[in-house]
Protein backbone atom coordinates (compact mmCIF):
# COMPACT_ATOMS: atom_id res chain seq x y z
CA UNK A 1 0.00 0.00 0.00
CA UNK A 2 1.02 3.36 -0.70
CA UNK A 3 1.70 6.14 1.51
CA UNK A 4 0.29 8.99 -0.23
CA UNK A 5 -3.33 8.70 -2.26
CA UNK A 6 -3.95 11.54 -4.32
CA UNK A 7 -7.01 12.45 -5.40
CA UNK A 8 -6.97 14.88 -8.20
CA UNK A 9 -9.89 17.06 -9.25
CA UNK A 10 -10.06 17.61 -12.75
CA UNK A 11 -12.59 19.77 -15.07
CA UNK A 12 -12.93 21.31 -18.13
CA UNK A 13 -12.32 24.76 -18.45
CA UNK A 14 -12.50 26.47 -21.91
CA UNK A 15 -9.87 29.32 -22.90
CA UNK A 16 -12.28 32.02 -22.05
CA UNK A 17 -12.41 30.44 -18.60
CA UNK A 18 -8.85 30.14 -18.05
CA UNK A 19 -8.30 33.89 -19.04
CA UNK A 20 -10.93 35.11 -16.25
CA UNK A 21 -8.87 33.38 -13.23
CA UNK A 22 -5.88 35.83 -13.41
CA UNK A 23 -3.46 33.01 -14.64
CA UNK A 24 0.14 33.91 -15.14
CA UNK A 25 1.49 34.09 -18.35
CA UNK A 26 3.28 30.74 -18.42
CA UNK A 27 -0.15 29.21 -17.23
CA UNK A 28 -1.30 26.24 -19.70
CA UNK A 29 -3.27 23.54 -18.02
CA UNK A 30 -1.75 20.55 -20.09
CA UNK A 31 1.67 21.62 -18.57
CA UNK A 32 0.14 21.94 -15.10
CA UNK A 33 -0.74 18.15 -15.39
CA UNK A 34 2.57 17.09 -16.91
CA UNK A 35 4.35 18.88 -14.37
CA UNK A 36 2.09 16.92 -11.50
CA UNK A 37 3.18 13.38 -13.63
CA UNK A 38 6.69 14.11 -14.09
CA UNK A 39 7.23 15.10 -10.06
CA UNK A 40 5.02 11.73 -8.97
CA UNK A 41 6.85 9.66 -7.36
CA UNK A 42 5.56 5.74 -8.03
CA UNK A 43 7.18 4.70 -4.91
CA UNK A 44 5.28 6.46 -2.51
CA UNK A 45 2.54 7.96 -4.33
CA UNK A 46 -0.83 6.71 -6.21
CA UNK A 47 -3.07 9.04 -8.14
CA UNK A 48 -7.10 8.74 -9.36
CA UNK A 49 -8.54 11.36 -11.02
CA UNK A 50 -11.85 12.82 -10.49
CA UNK A 51 -13.37 13.91 -13.80
CA UNK A 52 -16.34 16.48 -13.73
CA UNK A 53 -17.52 16.22 -17.03
CA UNK A 54 -20.43 18.57 -16.56
CA UNK A 55 -18.51 21.37 -19.07
CA UNK A 56 -16.88 18.85 -21.11
CA UNK A 57 -16.36 15.57 -21.75
CA UNK A 58 -13.45 13.48 -20.85
CA UNK A 59 -12.60 12.25 -24.51
CA UNK A 60 -11.90 15.66 -25.47
CA UNK A 61 -9.24 16.83 -23.05
CA UNK A 62 -5.79 15.24 -22.47
CA UNK A 63 -7.03 13.01 -19.84
CA UNK A 64 -8.87 11.04 -22.41
CA UNK A 65 -6.15 8.36 -22.32
CA UNK A 66 -5.70 8.02 -18.14
CA UNK A 67 -6.68 4.91 -16.76
CA UNK A 68 -7.66 5.57 -13.12
CA UNK A 69 -10.84 7.62 -13.45
CA UNK A 70 -13.45 8.34 -11.57
CA UNK A 71 -16.72 10.48 -13.05
CA UNK A 72 -18.89 12.99 -11.69
CA UNK A 73 -21.27 15.35 -13.02
CA UNK A 74 -21.28 18.61 -11.08
CA UNK A 75 -20.70 21.35 -12.83
CA UNK A 76 -19.79 23.37 -9.12
CA UNK A 77 -16.23 23.02 -7.25
CA UNK A 78 -18.40 22.82 -3.69
CA UNK A 79 -20.48 19.77 -5.16
CA UNK A 80 -17.75 18.11 -6.75
CA UNK A 81 -15.77 18.62 -3.36
CA UNK A 82 -18.08 17.17 -1.55
CA UNK A 83 -18.19 13.93 -3.95
CA UNK A 84 -14.94 13.08 -3.69
CA UNK A 85 -14.49 13.73 0.14
CA UNK A 86 -17.51 10.85 -0.37
CA UNK A 87 -15.42 8.38 -2.73
CA UNK A 88 -12.61 8.51 -0.75
CA UNK A 89 -14.14 7.95 2.47
CA UNK A 90 -15.61 4.47 0.20
CA UNK A 91 -12.33 3.72 -0.46
CA UNK A 92 -10.51 0.88 2.28
CA UNK A 93 -7.50 2.65 3.26
CA UNK A 94 -5.42 2.35 5.91
CA UNK A 95 -5.97 4.84 8.74
CA UNK A 96 -2.36 6.55 8.23
CA UNK A 97 -3.00 6.55 4.93
CA UNK A 98 -1.99 10.25 3.93
CA UNK A 99 -4.74 11.66 1.59
CA UNK A 100 -4.20 14.52 -0.78
CA UNK A 101 -6.86 16.72 -2.07
CA UNK A 102 -5.75 18.35 -4.85
CA UNK A 103 -6.97 20.95 -7.93
CA UNK A 104 -6.30 20.81 -11.06
CA UNK A 105 -4.23 24.37 -11.33
CA UNK A 106 -1.25 23.45 -8.70
CA UNK A 107 2.36 23.19 -9.61
CA UNK A 108 4.73 21.10 -7.70
CA UNK A 109 8.61 21.15 -7.37
CA UNK A 110 10.45 17.72 -7.46
CA UNK A 111 10.47 15.66 -4.49
CA UNK A 112 7.45 16.66 -3.12
CA UNK A 113 6.07 13.39 -1.60
CA UNK A 114 8.68 13.41 0.55
CA UNK A 115 8.34 16.96 1.92
CA UNK A 116 4.61 16.23 2.78
CA UNK A 117 5.08 12.63 4.90
CA UNK A 118 7.89 14.63 6.05
CA UNK A 119 5.10 17.67 7.33
CA UNK A 120 3.00 14.60 9.07
CA UNK A 121 6.10 13.56 11.21
CA UNK A 122 4.92 16.52 13.07
CA UNK A 123 1.98 15.98 15.70
CA UNK A 124 0.15 18.03 13.22
CA UNK A 125 -3.65 17.29 11.46
CA UNK A 126 -3.39 18.66 7.79
CA UNK A 127 -0.60 19.90 5.81
CA UNK A 128 0.02 22.12 2.95
CA UNK A 129 2.61 22.67 0.48
CA UNK A 130 1.22 25.60 -0.51
CA UNK A 131 2.59 28.40 1.19
CA UNK A 132 0.08 31.35 0.60
CA UNK A 133 1.48 34.94 -0.05
CA UNK A 134 -1.78 36.24 1.41
CA UNK A 135 -0.90 34.85 5.01
CA UNK A 136 2.16 37.54 5.44
CA UNK A 137 0.20 40.03 6.77
CA UNK A 138 -0.05 41.60 10.23
CA UNK A 139 -3.26 39.85 11.15
CA UNK A 140 -1.54 36.19 10.97
CA UNK A 141 1.26 37.97 12.65
CA UNK A 142 1.18 35.19 16.04
CA UNK A 143 1.05 32.27 13.76
CA UNK A 144 4.35 33.47 11.64
CA UNK A 145 6.12 33.86 15.30
CA UNK A 146 5.49 29.87 15.24
CA UNK A 147 7.69 28.36 12.98
CA UNK A 148 8.84 25.11 13.53
CA UNK A 149 11.29 22.86 11.28
CA UNK A 150 11.90 18.79 10.35
CA UNK A 151 14.52 16.98 8.65
CA UNK A 152 13.67 18.91 4.92
CA UNK A 153 11.11 22.07 5.69
CA UNK A 154 10.44 24.90 7.62
CA UNK A 155 6.86 24.75 8.64
CA UNK A 156 4.57 27.76 9.46
CA UNK A 157 1.28 27.04 11.06
CA UNK A 158 -1.34 28.62 9.21
CA UNK A 159 -4.94 29.25 9.89
CA UNK A 160 -6.53 28.13 6.88
CA UNK A 161 -5.63 26.82 2.78
CA UNK A 162 -7.50 26.20 -0.19
CA UNK A 163 -9.16 22.62 -1.05
CA UNK A 164 -5.79 21.38 -1.77
CA UNK A 165 -4.56 19.88 1.36
CA UNK A 166 -3.13 17.01 2.95
CA UNK A 167 -4.68 14.68 6.00
CA UNK A 168 -4.81 11.11 7.34
CA UNK A 169 -7.52 8.74 6.16
CA UNK A 170 -8.87 8.53 9.51
CA UNK A 171 -8.38 12.49 10.31
CA UNK A 172 -10.99 13.09 7.01
CA UNK A 173 -13.54 10.17 8.44
CA UNK A 174 -13.41 11.95 11.78
CA UNK A 175 -14.05 16.04 10.07
CA UNK A 176 -16.22 14.76 7.32
CA UNK A 177 -19.35 16.28 8.32
CA UNK A 178 -17.59 19.71 8.72
CA UNK A 179 -15.30 19.76 5.11
CA UNK A 180 -19.16 18.56 3.66
CA UNK A 181 -20.98 22.01 6.04
CA UNK A 182 -18.52 24.09 3.88
CA UNK A 183 -19.07 23.15 0.85
CA UNK A 184 -22.95 22.76 0.98
CA UNK A 185 -24.50 26.20 0.11
CA UNK A 186 -21.39 28.16 -1.02
CA UNK A 187 -19.96 28.28 -4.61
CA UNK A 188 -17.58 27.60 -4.43
CA UNK A 189 -16.34 25.82 -1.13
CA UNK A 190 -15.92 28.21 2.05
CA UNK A 191 -12.40 27.01 2.70
CA UNK A 192 -11.41 29.49 4.76
CA UNK A 193 -14.10 29.49 6.97
CA UNK A 194 -13.77 25.27 7.65
CA UNK A 195 -10.08 25.41 8.76
CA UNK A 196 -10.94 27.86 11.52
CA UNK A 197 -13.64 25.77 12.21
CA UNK A 198 -11.72 22.59 12.49
CA UNK A 199 -9.31 24.31 14.63
CA UNK A 200 -11.76 26.07 16.98
CA UNK A 201 -14.22 23.11 17.44
CA UNK A 202 -12.40 20.17 16.94
CA UNK A 203 -8.33 21.84 17.85
CA UNK A 204 -7.17 20.58 14.25
CA UNK A 205 -4.04 21.93 13.36
CA UNK A 206 -2.75 23.04 9.80
CA UNK A 207 0.92 23.45 8.87
CA UNK A 208 2.25 25.29 5.68
CA UNK A 209 6.27 24.09 4.07
CA UNK A 210 7.88 27.88 3.61
CA UNK A 211 8.92 28.22 0.71
CA UNK A 212 6.38 26.11 -0.64
CA UNK A 213 6.96 22.90 -2.79
CA UNK A 214 3.37 23.62 -4.49
CA UNK A 215 1.74 26.90 -6.01
CA UNK A 216 -2.06 27.66 -6.44
CA UNK A 217 -1.69 28.69 -10.49
CA UNK A 218 -3.48 32.69 -10.14
CA UNK A 219 -0.91 35.64 -10.77
CA UNK A 220 -1.83 37.31 -7.12
CA UNK A 221 -1.30 33.95 -5.40
CA UNK A 222 1.19 32.15 -6.23
CA UNK A 223 3.98 30.81 -3.30
CA UNK A 224 6.73 33.61 -2.80
CA UNK A 225 10.47 32.97 -3.71
CA UNK A 226 10.28 29.96 -6.53
CA UNK A 227 10.46 30.62 -9.88
CA UNK A 228 7.70 28.12 -10.56
CA UNK A 229 7.91 28.73 -14.88
CA UNK A 230 11.27 27.09 -14.49
CA UNK A 231 9.17 23.45 -13.46
CA UNK A 232 6.55 23.28 -16.58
Amino acid sequence: MKKIEVFLRHCYYSHLQYSSHNRPEWWDKEKVFENFKKTLNKKTTNYTIIYDKHHGERVNTFLKDEQNIYEIDCGKESESFCKTVDYILSKKLNDDTIVYFLEDDYVHRPKWDKVLMDGFTLPVDYVTLYDHGDKYQEMYKDFMTKVLHTELSHWMPTPSTTNTFATKFKTLREDRDIHIQYSTGYEPSFDHGKFLELNGRKRRNLISCIPGYSTHAQKEFLSPCIDWNKYL
